[in-house]
């Protein structure tokens, strides 16, 4: 085995005195986003070239356009606040990114942790645990790996850039593992990074300039609440009932001990379930209302949100009445162009955090005893409410309101059973193509990632969804802790759908 490291050791004084300092933007300076470190491991069958894959990242970043904020450090400040630290020139002693290079000179299948890479089935399963692969993810690939501990692994005095690049060369597939801690961007950020990363590779000569400063640093604030409440304003959980739900979630997420596991479900299978949601609704639409068929419309995400919550319900037997909490987590992008934010025709990215949240309150016995076309409308449905800009506005006033610190409001009761979702699926990691690293110039066409996963912590939410994406072959993959002990029955929900 043979690694190649770039480490950051303290750079001299003078270079530090010529650092940009910038501050945390809004959602940035929360606990919920510095409270994790985030890994994206993607996985060519094909053996690619390190160094391209490095020399192009490091370029993008290089570029003094808005993307050298991803070069940036953390550091506190005398009173104790966190801010950027942006160096004026990326030097070999302060890189752009951090980066490391393993080659292992076997191939993937004789590793003990490449080795359990997944693979799709022909149902709906279990094919792994992402914990496996947490080796590759934050470390050389032994056992010996240093768990991440959030933005304090940033706070230190190695001068760590926020962006960080890590690939694993076997001889017969790489594993490319790009890491950050959470301030630098979300789901939709990282997708600006990437596509990005991908043209620079290719040797495309226009690169989007990404959005500078923070659009949201007056969302919610005193004169910007907006006309509308926020449509779910009365269900908002009192201080008694958060309280009584931290009891039971905090114990879950802080405490007990939770497996990580991956479930991949084929086209044949979310797709019958698509057709049949819509084919119950329009007829529903038809027979109840007299309306237009061809105007519901549900999404393949709304259909497996709802699956997978009835899933959950169902593994852990839940009494019927229990409110059940669905936090679907969104971009707040769309919602704010040509306002906050420039129209999508611009091609200027957000390369930041901006999140919000729809929140689909059901019943368990509702779920469980109601078709899954009426839960996937319940998702739609919130989706669409509470997706607008007035609705983020609203929702944000009562954040700024609460002065908890934290970028969310709870809704529902004290007893409610929360499942959270991030879905990934628009990042679009699977159709990524990083073709001009190949090391075979004999071979032609794509080169994509076959599998994809995200490796996160130390902060793991029990029931927390990550909906990687679909691949080229139609499968949707996505990854959870459950408290363990709990995967279990929901197995047995898989095998027999």
């Amino acid at each position: 085995m043979i690694f190649s490291k770039s480490k950051s050791p303290p750079p001299p004084a003078d270079d530090v005195t010529s650092d940009r300092i910038i501050p945390l933007h809004f959602f940035e300076d929360s606990p919920l986003v510095q409270g994790n470190n985030m890994a994206v491991s993607l996985v060519f069958d094909e053996v690619l070239d390190p160094e391209k894959l490095r020399s192009s990242l490091e370029n993008l970043v290089q570029r003094h356009e808005g993307w050298e904020r991803l070069g940036g450090r953390l550091k506190k400040n005398a009173k104790g606040k966190i801010e950027w630290h942006i160096p004026s020139t990326f030097t070999p002693s302060r890189p752009a990114i951090s980066y490391t290079h393993i080659h292992h000179t076997i191939p993937s299948t004789a590793h003990p942790r490449a080795s359990k890479i997944p693979s799709p089935g022909n149902r709906p399963a279990i094919v792994g645990d992402p914990d496996d692969l947490a080796p590759l993810a934050w470390g050389e690939g032994s056992e010996e790996y240093a768990p991440p501990r959030g933005i304090s692994d940033y706070l230190g005095d190695e001068d760590r850039p926020v962006l960080g690049l890590r690939v694993h060369s076997f001889t017969d597939r790489t594993v490319v593992v790009l890491s950050w801690q959470h301030v630098a961007f979300d789901a939709l950020g990282m997708k600006a990074v990437v596509q990005a990363w991908e043209g620079v590779l290719s040797g495309k000569k226009e690169i989007p300039v990404p959005v500078r400063g923070d659009p949201f640093s007056e969302l919610g604030m005193e004169g910007e609440k907006g006309e509308e409440e926020h449509v779910l304003r009365d269900k908002r959980l009192s201080v008694m009932g958060m309280l009584r739900w931290g009891m039971g979630y905090g114990v879950d997420m802080l405490v007990r001990e939770k497996e990580n596991r991956m479930v991949c479900v084929p086209e044949r299978c979310w797709r019958g379930w698509w057709e049949v949601a819509v084919k119950e609704l329009r007829e529903e639409e038809t027979q109840k209302t007299g309306g237009d068929p061809e105007s519901v419309f549900l999404t393949e995400n709304d259909v497996l949100t709802a699956w997978i919550l009835r899933c959950v319900v169902v593994s852990m037997g839940m009494d019927p009445g229990r409110t059940v909490a669905g936090s679907i987590a969104m971009s707040l992008r769309k919602a704010f162009q040509g306002d906050l934010l420039p129209e999508e025709a611009e091609g200027r990215p957000y390369v930041g955090n901006a999140f919000g949240w729809a929140n689909v309150l059901v019943t368990a016995g509702d779920v469980v005893s109601r078709p899954l076309g009426w839960l996937a409308r319940e998702v739609r449905r919130a989706i669409n409410e509470q997706g607008t800009r007035e609705q983020h506005t609203a929702y944000y006033a009562m954040v700024r309101a609460s002065r908890a610190g934290l970028p969310v409001v709870l809704f529902g009761d004290g007893g409610m059973y929360q499942v959270g979702f991030s879905n990934w699926t628009k990042a679009g990691l699977f159709g990524l193509d990083f073709s001009p690293a190949r090391m075979d110039g004999d071979k032609t066409g794509p080169c994509r990632p076959v599998y994809v996963q995200e490796n996160h912590g130390p902060i793991k939410p029990a029931d927390g969804f990550f909906v990687l994406g679909k691949d080229e072959k139609g499968n949707y993959w996505l990854s959870a802790c459950k408290v363990k002990g709990q995967w279990a029955k929901f197995e047995e929900l898989l095998e027999a759908s």
